[in-house]
């Protein structure tokens, strides 16, 4: 569902570009009417036979002619020049680029001012238009290409303010954070320089080249990725619409426990009496309260794994790092591999298109990964405005709006973001910004009765560009946490490696410390009570070096014990990947690579193994239901595509969801608060959401301690149920929905054939252009609770997936020659390129490639070579 809302504005404002074409067809199509009716009056005396030969060879050359302008002109022309030698002004000394049959570049520079060109020039090749899509959407520019239907995301992006917060930043970064902005700019538009009209189809389609790169757009695309990974505001404004709608009690009793069986990423160190999750319900409770006292009455998952072991777990006697991040799935996907060589330094690893660096990956000493660490860094305030302002955000004519603040009234700073509007008039956007942040509730719409301002730490400047180059250049565990100080958004668990034999992690980024409250409601805006007091001190963040498990995991999974100083939130994933990554990684003493593989591929459900068991005790006389369980009876737990078993508990698990909670708690509410219960976010562009597998995880709280509960109650007919009742018939209705969406026929139930993948481009939603740029639908196994995690939005029937593996490593420390790695589809933007998908069917089927680090074999993998002259 929300996978077709994203591509929604980029079809019907793309089709634009593409009816032109259409229209040019058209014409062509009457030349050809003209020209058959004009050889038939000029040839009326030959031969019927020579008549038709002529009109048949010009409707052939003239559509040949139109289809070739497409194709080639449009479309194939613009790939890049990967051989030979280009000029590129600015270099203070040639850099030679060595690319492999996959079209990995490794980048060998004289200085690293001419490194950094070098990969702004290489990223440009292959991802520009990929880049002005992240850069339009930072920018809250979208709107000037796509026309009205990308005003709302605009809106977004302009009041929560990603490019005044970069264009803030910027204003305090150190001399070599400028430096490498500005040389990897330089290299931008140095590529955008030497191909007009050569950049990409997309370009070529829409008409309209890009605007020369500024270091600001960086630092917004920065700010763009890391508001992706931040997820807690949504959470705040779901919990606000509870408190609106149901009691105290019944608000806080939806909300989980971390499951106590599953790891935290802590308890690495040996700690036996590392204290678990304090009942959230019952923090929650306190917090429902005090949202009553305020306001009075009121009317996918994003995830990652990474592990490392030393070196008295692998078989080499060498640390492993293993990596896998877990982002929405796109065309072309997310991450960019490339080999970065200078005098100074030389790091290889995956980077982001638009950004100098290598974000994961290993230097010639230590190798790092991260997954999102999930703390709660956002916070919402209820602001209490001055009589005289409009209720939301207005003020009178000619003044500031005020808010009260410690008694007093304030001005809040206003900005008007003007939003061209392809095809038609500017958009005017007025921004408020109170002493805590822009206020949202503009956009929020009906979700929300209050004016609410967003406090959040990608608001404040940063450090994350100086970070990450010294991440890429530090060679031991004092310098990688010296780099990992200057962190800030968004907030990362990093796992570590060295050639020493030494493993750790810690937790980077900025996390706030609140004067009062946890931060998991909206506070009252109007004193000081709830403020932000500061941010925990970088040596005080968790950390693990050489456990004596010789294990560290991570997995989105929850950081620390209760008895840690700071609370960092109750929003971390509930652990079920985590678990099952530490029991596969116990299965043998000590492991190899290809133990590695088979953990990051694995899509064994911890959680459909303690929920499966509610199921098969049940019996039935339905011959089909019968089936069902008995297929259920004989699983192993994996969801895999042809598994019939993985469809009958997907089905079911969200039959009792709607069971249990969404005829009960989101009654009467559209529907709308369920999804958002479920984890379904507000805006189809930002897919995290902090709820999600929460409801999952009550669910199974729930059967595993009550027989009896109001919750299992039949709302419609108020008829109480035990919980064998509601299993039963979640199970019934399942297999008779199963039967109607799927087949008929049990020997043809599969969990692929309603779970997939599909790789949908913006321009590829035209159906004359599909062909060139989207790929699938491909069936794939997996859930969000396998370590091969592969989320999809959880409805029925289940939707496309939105969130895969976008890029695996596995990393023998030291041997560095024996990396290996995969991206999602290829290192090419370019629908035509080799390198468009040619790493998609290496994905599908859990393969890897090689990503080497000695001269001499990325001499042996050479298949194009490049020099970047001055």
């Amino acid at each position: 569902m929300q996978r077709k809302e994203v591509c929604g504005w980029n079809l019907c404002e793309s089709a634009k570009s593409v009816f032109q074409l259409c229209f040019f067809a058209s014409a062509l199509g009457g030349l050809c009417a003209f020209a058959v009716h004009l050889i038939l009056d000029t040839f009326m005396t030959l031969p019927i036979l020579l008549v038709v030969l002529l009109i048949l060879f010009l409707v052939i050359a003239l559509f040949g002619g139109f289809f070739t302008y497409v194709y080639w002109w449009l479309i194939q022309r613009p790939l890049p020049q990967h051989n030979g030698s280009l000029h590129v002004d600015g270099l203070s000394a040639p850099v030679e680029v060595i690319r492999d049959k996959h079209g990995i570049p490794h980048i060998y520079a004289a200085t690293i001012a001419d490194l950094w060109i070098a990969q702004g020039f290489v990223h440009a090749q292959d991802r520009l238009w990929q880049m002005e899509q992240q850069r339009r959407i930072a920018n809250g520019t979208l709107a000037e290409r796509f026309g009205k239907a990308a005003l709302d995301v605009d809106r977004f992006s302009r009041v929560i303010g990603f490019h005044r917060s970069a264009a803030a930043e910027w204003e305090t970064l150190d001399a070599d954070a400028r430096a490498a902005l500005e040389q990897y700019v330089h290299g931008v538009n140095a590529y955008i320089a030497s191909r007009p009209g050569q950049l990409s189809a997309e370009f070529n389609l829409l008409r309209r080249p890009p605007a020369p790169w500024t270091a600001v757009d960086v630092l917004a695309f920065g700010k763009y990725i890391g508001w992706t990974l931040s997820i807690n505001w949504e959470s705040e404004l779901l919990r606000l619409q509870l408190a609106g709608q149901m009691d105290p009690f019944r608000a806080a009793d939806l909300e989980p426990n971390f499951p106590a069986d599953n790891p935290i990423i802590a308890e690495g160190v040996g700690s036996q009496e590392a204290m678990r999750l304090v009942e959230t319900a019952g923090l929650l409770l306190n917090e429902y309260d005090k949202i009553k006292t305020w306001t009075g009455p009121q009317g996918a998952l994003l995830g990652s794994n990474s592990w490392v072991l030393g070196p008295q777990k692998t078989l080499t006697e060498r640390p492993i790092l293993c990596n896998d991040p877990h982002l929405a799935l796109t065309i072309p996907g997310i991450w960019y591999e490339n080999r970065l060589t200078c005098p100074e330094f030389s790091v290889a690893g995956a980077s982001f298109a638009g950004a100098p660096g290598v974000v994961i990956g290993h230097n010639e000493r230590i190798t790092w990964g991260l997954t999102n660490a999930l703390p709660d860094v956002q916070d919402l305030f209820i602001e209490r405005p001055h009589p005289d302002n409009a209720p939301f955000l207005g003020a009178p004519e000619n003044s500031a709006p005020r808010y009260e603040a410690n008694g007093a009234w304030t001005e809040a700073t206003v900005h008007h973001e003007s939003i061209v509007i392809r095809n038609s008039e500017p958009h005017v956007e007025e921004v408020i910004v109170t002493r805590h942040g822009p206020l949202i509730s503009g956009l929020i719409g009906d979700k929300a009765t209050l004016p609410l301002s967003l406090r959040w730490t990608g608001h404040d400047p940063g450090n994350i560009v100086h970070a990450v180059l010294r991440l890429n250049r530090a060679t031991n565990w004092d310098e990688f946490n010296a780099a990992l100080d200057h962190w800030s958004l968004p907030p990362q668990n990093v796992t570590y490696a060295d050639v020493d034999g030494n493993i750790g992690y810690r937790l980077a980024g900025r996390i706030p410390v609140r004067a009062a409250g946890l931060g998991l409601t909206p506070a009252p805006g109007w004193n000081d009570d709830y403020a932000w007091t500061g941010e925990i001190p970088a040596a005080e963040l968790p950390r693990i070096f050489n456990p004596p498990s010789g294990m560290i995991v991570t997995a989105n999974n929850k950081i620390v014990g209760d008895d840690y100083p700071y609370f960092l939130g109750i929003e971390f994933l509930p652990g079920w990947r985590a678990r099952r990554i530490e029991e596969m990684l116990k299965t043998k003493k000590r492991l190899g690579p290809r133990d590695m593989q088979r953990i990051q591929l694995d899509t064994t459900s911890l959680y459909a193994e303690a929920l499966t068991p509610f199921l098969t005790q049940q019996e039935s006389d339905d011959p089909y239901v019968k089936i069902a369980i008995n297929l259920l009876r004989n699983w192993s737990y994996a969801m895999e595509a042809d598994s019939g078993a993985a469809l009958v508990f997907q089905y079911t698990k969200l039959h009792l969801l709607e069971m249990v909670f969404g005829d009960k708690a989101f009654a009467g509410k559209g529907g709308e608060l369920f999804k958002r219960y479920k984890g379904e976010t507000i805006s189809p562009f930002f897919v995290a959401n902090g709820f999600s597998l929460r409801a999952e995880t009550r669910l199974l709280e729930l059967l595993r301690k009550e027989e009896e509960s109001a919750w299992y109650t039949d709302a419609a007919t108020g008829r109480p149920r035990s919980r064998d009742e509601l299993v039963m018939e979640a199970l019934t209705q399942s297999v008779k929905r199963i039967r109607r969406e799927v087949n008929a026929t049990p020997r043809q139930w599969a969990w692929g054939r309603m779970h997939q993948i599909r790789y949908i481009h913006p321009m590829g939603s035209v159906r004359l252009l599909s062909g060139y740029f989207n790929r699938g639908p491909f069936p794939i196994g997996g859930d969000s609770t396998t370590p091969n995690q592969t989320s999809f939005a959880p409805e029925l029937p289940p939707g496309l997936v939105q969130i895969v593996a976008a890029y695996r490593q596995i990393v023998e420390v030291g041997d560095w020659d024996a990396m290996q790695s995969i991206t999602v589809t290829g290192q090419s933007g370019h629908a035509l390129s080799d390198n468009y998908v040619d790493q998609l069917p290496m994905w599908l089927e859990g393969m890897y490639h090689a990503m080497p680090w000695s001269r001499e074999k990325v001499e042996e993998g050479m298949a194009h070579r490049l020099e970047l002259i001055p």
